[in-house]
């Protein structure tokens, strides 16, 4: 049954339209997760900002569209993203080869990409997000966690999800801190699926 369920997520979520609106339900709109990017854009009110793994714009909406870069390697999902948030700009590119004009950003975001990736990728990618970021910007890092005593539900989210690196908030740290230090780090819930923020600012 759990092979079949998995299988079937899979099969969706090549599908950008109901990849997009199915991955909605579980987090019930990812209100909790827009409502604290809100509160941070409020505090920081960033001039350029870096979606690195925008999927299909889903967050595209709360960033200046004169300032915003979506980037992600699935080609399908930049094409959704680009008719659903028609002022804002998407590229599809691999993230770790892409070069972006030298430019360097007030806001780097990922969100949801690290627990598809080992170590070693992971902290590669995290390094070109760096190399992206201006001085004195910030890197934020929305990741799914693994938690201790954690509901049925959020078990089957992690499940049904391709991501194969979902860690502990140690794990976390001690991955994102051999490169920079996070100045907030935090588990939160977003209906049924548990995420670590990781804010860290750029020296």
């Amino acid at each position: 049954m759990k092979k079949a369920l998995v299988e079937l997520a899979h099969r969706l979520a090549q599908h950008p339209l109901s990849f997009h609106y199915l991955r909605k339900l579980p987090e019930l709109g990812y209100s909790a997760t827009k409502t604290r990017l809100r509160v941070l854009l409020e505090r920081l009110s960033p001039q350029r900002v870096l979606d690195a793994g925008c999927g299909t714009g889903e967050f595209a909406h709360l960033f200046n569209p004169a300032g915003y870069v979506g980037i992600d390697i699935h080609a399908g999902y930049v094409r959704l993203a680009r008719r659903m948030n028609s002022s804002h700009h998407f590229e599809s590119a691999d993230f770790i080869t892409w070069e972006g004009g030298g430019e360097r950003f007030d806001l780097v975001l990922i969100n949801g990409v690290l627990h598809h990736l080992g170590d070693p990728d992971a902290r590669a990618l995290l390094e070109t997000a760096l190399h992206h970021t201006a001085p004195g910007g910030t890197l934020l890092l929305v990741e799914d966690v693994r938690l201790p005593n954690a509901p049925f539900g959020t078990e089957l989210i992690h499940w049904l999800d391709e991501g194969e690196f979902i860690r502990t908030p140690e794990a976390w740290r001690e991955l994102v801190e051999t490169l920079i230090p996070i100045e907030q780090g935090e588990t939160f819930r977003s209906g049924l699926c548990a995420y670590y923020w990781m804010l860290c600012r750029i020296p």
